[in-house]
């Protein structure tokens, strides 16, 4: 029978077998075992070359290699399961010891590079996770074992020496990844205790046997020991940056290896130019081009997180960086042609340069002062930046950034006859700027003009006075017209430094229009920066009367006819002048069918999928500003979408179907009669985009449900597909609550659009999710919940009331806890007070499921309590509470005891919301009788333009959403009934069931000045459609001479 290591070595040869089927089942049995104890010590035996094969011919590809290497990523997929001490099938403390055991064994028998690979990685994930003491003393001792034999070394301890740099790399690594205090601490102090060891020992001497080695044509040997200093290079780094701690400085030790940096910087790179000149091996020229880079982002990291400890290495990097990139040392980096051939160490010089540069105006700022050694070094740091950017060096830097930086290369012309969409995409943005040569350089030039704004401003505009002097034909060198590209550039990358200091109008009418219209072929690279130019001077100092000009020159550059990048780069301008704070509409008029029909072309005819959302972003900017012409180019544009939909679901391009959604969505806003043969593409639109069982979900859901809310905000019905829909609302929210604001407005959308059709189907289920959800979202998410509860009471009180019912047990026991603020206690009691003025039976029966014993008493003192911090913009609120009150006035102890505090706040809320009018009196027209009116009673939608603000927060546009909401307020008797009326009609109720007698003795605990304001209230209040009428001296409110409060 076989035992469980050749079963588990039979999985994993299953697993790494060609055939699919036999895969999935080897990797179902192996997921099966991973519970089984003893498992994961298994495979680690088996991820070990073991000692009794260690003498074995090394195997490439054979089944043992297969069976090893499938061993080690099991196991390393399993330590990270299963290693935490917080997960939930941990490993025993006996399994993990046996793994460690097994791996301090055999770690070191490996010599299949991709197997090692994997057992590095190993090691250092539980060092990471775990406590390991023995891992490293057993590696630096094995690291040693290898280099006492020094340089007459046996290729087999070379072997092994490299192997093991490799696991001590992958270690330190993991280590420095740590982010807890005492984590870091833990390897500053490690780092200490080995950083001598590995620099001066391993890599000093790695390094000098090198440059030793391949000066005397042993180039195998000197590639061996490069590997070799370039993996203890790479755990170097990681311990000088993050294991030195806060003042390295005071390590002389690390101090030493940052300069002896800059020394084999020089070293290697005169070396590599020589090994280029003599045409040596291209791996070893590769490899040595690693070492230097490792070197140089050891330094960049550095100097960002040792500012003060890297000022006394400023001035050598410095003359550094500007010697290599700039100067004589250019020589060894560039070709004949002036190409350059190693743009990687360029970018990494650069950064270095531009980092001192940044650093200049606060942590290297020279101080008079200095007093403390911390003092000096920024002191003389900052005194070093001062004497090397001299005005004749900034001036250099900038003819050389402008005339040999900026020049385009033979590769990125080659590039733009290859790939034209590749080359017209703009994506010079985010972090290029540490991985490309272009955006390095111009952040360089634009951190010069930052901190040499004056020189540099000065040295730029010779240039263009140069460009201006320099007049180009159809004849004209391709070298004229590239140096005229990169003054346009430059004026470009900084041109709001050049506000009132150029005058780009009379500029772009004089000179840069008519080099736009010049055919050659060359001039394809100008016409392109041209209108780059002029997008960027868009939001500078572009004149109002030179926009048409603007317009034409896009319009002139998006012809069919033209190359790629150039159409790219007009659309991209086009972009910049709609969005602008300046534009019209009005005079954007006339350009607009054109440009439209132009940019529609070019979404055509673009294949890649960037172009496509640069134009159709565009397209979609148009349609928002344009929105009043944009109706026969928007039904053109809706007939295409489709098509460019399904282009995007064949390429999965989820990008591209993002920017058709907002297009779609923009498009839907403006024009808001739906077409009906658009209406099944939005659908499906939506249907996609919002289905959490799609895997596209997670790129397009937002996008989906803004589409989504306006196509419901423009419906005029709730058709059975629209209906449908509503299947993705609960599982989107039930997923996270990152879309439930939106999801909710939707919700409360559908609501005001076919409440019943809504509710009847999924009312239950939303009322259920918001109780499951109350104790565990903020407060902004309950309020949005309660104010969709408070539209379903508007919309259908006895259906509405009904539904909600299973929350009012959460919002009765809140406000018994008053443990809200102000805001949301306000929407408590908002919905408390709409349950009350509906049916009172059902405000009694949540009142008894409370657990409270006095549980009336309490809602209603913190009722009364909550009710003058309610907003004073929130009139409405305040009126709605006095409703409720006035509603429960009757002979009811725990409501008499509390009258005269209610009946205070009645007081301040009619004089919040009656306003003044006058009419003629009886004794003539001279005079006038104040009167008063409910100035919150509408009777028709034209009285609703003074409620605006407050009714409509949802949506601000002009759609059927908000003719339904005026019909929803129309309806609401907060907005029908006045509340003097009605408060009249309730206390003369409350007089008839208390008797004269007992009414007054209750009213005289009531302040008289309040209840002589109520009276007045009520005496002189009219009807708010009675106006003024000059000359009417009849009075609308003559009832009797008993007023309700006598």
């Amino acid at each position: 029978m076989a035992s469980a290591e050749q079963l588990v070595a039979a999985a994993l040869q299953g697993a790494a077998n060609p055939n699919h089927e036999i895969v999935q089942k080897a990797e179902a049995q192996l997921s099966e075992w991973e519970q089984q104890p003893g498992f994961f010590p298994i495979l680690a035996k088996l991820s070990m070359k073991l000692a009794n094969e260690a003498n074995a011919p090394s195997e490439t590809l054979s089944d043992a290699v297969k069976v090893r290497w499938m061993a080690a990523v099991y196991l390393k997929n399993g330590i990270e399961r299963y290693w935490r001490h917080n997960s939930r099938l941990e490993l025993s403390g006996e399994q993990k010891q046996q793994i460690r055991d097994i791996l301090l064994q055999h770690y070191n028998v490996e010599d299949v590079p991709q197997v090692a690979l994997q057992v590095a990685v190993l090691l250092s994930k539980i060092a990471r996770i775990d406590c390991w003491p023995e891992l490293l003393p057993t590696l630096m001792k094995q690291l040693q074992a290898c280099s006492d034999a020094g340089d007459t070394a046996a290729p087999l301890q070379q072997q092994q020496q490299q192997r093991t740099l490799l696991m001590l790399h992958y270690v330190i690594k993991a280590l420095a990844s740590r982010r807890l205090m005492a984590e870091k601490r833990a390897f500053e102090e490690l780092a200490g205790q080995i950083f001598s060891y590995m620099a001066w020992d391993i890599w000093a001497t790695l390094t000098a046997r090198f440059l030793q080695l391949v000066k005397t044509e042993s180039e195998a040997q000197a590639h061996s020991c490069l590997q070799r200093a370039h993996i203890a290079m790479r755990s170097l780094r990681k311990l000088v940056v993050f294991g030195c701690g806060s003042k390295p400085y005071k390590s002389s030790d690390h101090m030493n290896f940052i300069e002896q940096l800059f020394e084999r910087l020089r070293q290697c790179l005169e070396l590599r130019y020589e090994l280029r000149m003599r045409s040596a091996g291209q791996q070893l020229v590769s490899d040595l081009e690693r070492f230097i880079l490792k070197m140089m982002k050891t330094l960049n990291e550095f100097m960002d997180r040792h500012s003060m400890s890297f000022a006394r290495f400023v001035p050598m990097a410095l003359e550094f960086s500007f010697h290599y990139v700039f100067h004589e040392g250019t020589a060894l980096i560039f070709d004949a042609g002036d190409r350059i051939n190693f743009s990687n160490f360029v970018i990494q010089a650069i950064n270095l340069l531009k980092g001192i540069m940044m650093s200049g105006n606060d942590s290297l700022a020279p101080d008079a002062s200095a007093n403390t050694l911390e003092d000096e070094l920024l002191a003389s740091a900052g005194q070093a930046q001062t004497k090397f950017f001299s005005l004749e060096r900034v001036t250099y830097l900038c003819e050389k950034i402008v005339t040999h930086y900026f020049l385009l290369t033979q590769d990125e012309l080659a590039e733009w006859q290859q790939d034209p969409e590749g080359y017209g995409q703009d994506d010079g943005g985010g972090d290029a700027w540490k991985y490309e040569l272009r955006p390095c350089v111009e952040t360089l030039y634009f951190t010069c003009f930052t901190q040499h704004s004056t020189v540099m401003i000065n040295e730029v505009l010779k240039f263009v006075r140069r460009a201006q002097q320099l007049q180009l034909t159809e004849a004209s060198e391709l070298k004229a017209i590239l140096l005229k590209d990169a003054i346009y550039n430059a004026v470009g990358q900084a041109a709001f430094h050049f506000f009132n200091k150029l005058d780009f109008g009379a500029w772009l009418t004089s000179q840069l229009l008519a080099e736009l219209r010049i055919e050659a072929p060359n001039f394809r690279i100008l016409r392109r920066r041209i209108i780059w130019l002029v997008g960027n001077w868009v939001a500078v100092q572009l004149p109002r009367e030179l926009r048409s000009v603007a317009y034409e020159a896009c319009l002139h550059l998006l012809r069919p006819e033209e190359d790629m990048p150039i159409r790219l780069a007009a659309a991209r301008t086009l972009n910049h002048l709609i969005e602008d704070f300046e534009f019209m509409p009005e005079a954007f008029h006339p350009y607009f069918a054109a440009l439209f029909e132009a940019l529609f072309l070019l979404l055509r005819e673009a294949g890649a999928c960037d172009t496509k959302i640069v134009v159709l972003g565009t397209m979609t900017l148009l349609v928002e500003k344009m929105s009043e012409y944009i109706e026969p180019q928007a039904l053109q544009l809706i007939s295409y979408l489709p098509l460019l939909w399904r282009e995007s679901e064949l390429n999965e391009y989820n990008m591209l179907r993002c920017a058709i959604i907002g297009t779609l969505e923009q498009l839907v806003r403006t024009i808001r009669d739906v077409p009906e043969t658009m209406k099944p593409f939005l659908y499906s639109v939506i249907e996609l985009s919002t289905d959490m069982q799609q895997r596209s979900h997670v790129y397009l859901i937002e996008d989906g449900i803004m589409l989504w809310l306006a196509v419901i905000g423009n419906s005029t019905a709730l058709t059975p597909e629209l209906l449908a829909l509503c299947d993705h609302l609960l599982p989107i929210i039930e997923m996270s609550s990152e879309n439930l604001r939106t999801v909710l407005q939707l919700i409360h959308a559908y609501i005001l659009l076919d409440p019943h059709a809504y509710l009847s189907r999924y009312g239950e289920g939303f009322v259920s999710y918001c109780v499951r959800s109350f104790e565990d979202i903020r407060a902004e998410g309950i309020i949005a919940m309660l104010r969709i509860f408070e539209t379903c009471l508007k919309t259908d009180a006895a259906m509405g009331l009904r539904l909600v019912r299973p929350a009012l047990p959460f919002v009765f026991r809140q406000v018994c806890l008053k443990q809200e603020y102000p805001m949301t206690m306000g929407w408590y009691l908002t919905l408390l007070a709409r349950t009350l003025l509906i049916d009172q039976t059902v405000f009694m029966s949540v009142v008894q499921e409370l657990p409270q014993p006095d549980a009336l008493a309490r809602i209603l003192d913190v009722w009364i309590e909550m009710f003058p911090l309610v907003a004073d913009t929130h009139a409405e609120k305040r009126k709605l509470f006095c409703l409720a009150f006035a509603s429960i006035f009757g002979d009811n102890q725990l409501l008499l005891a509390r009258l005269p505090h209610i009946l205070q706040l009645v007081e301040e809320t009619l004089a919040e919301v009656m306003d003044k009018q006058y009419t003629a009196s009886d004794e003539g027209v001279d005079k006038a009788t104040q009167r008063y009116y409910d100035s919150l009673v509408i009777h028709d939608e034209h009285e609703l333009e003074d409620f605006q603000d407050q009714l409509y927060d949802d949506y601000h546009s002009k759609t059927y959403h908000d003719d339904r909401h005026r019909q929803l307020v129309l309806k609401d008797p907060v907005y029908k009934i006045p509340l003097t009326d009605y408060l009249k009609w309730q206390l003369q109720s409350l007089q008839s069931q208390l008797g004269a007698a007992r009414y007054e003795q209750i009213m005289s605990a009531v302040c008289p000045e309040i209840l002589e304001k109520i009276n007045m209230y009520i005496e002189q209040t009219v009807p708010k459609a009675c106006g003024v009428c000059a000359g009417n001296g009849e009075d609308n409110d003559s009832t009797s001479n008993q007023t309700a409060l006598d």
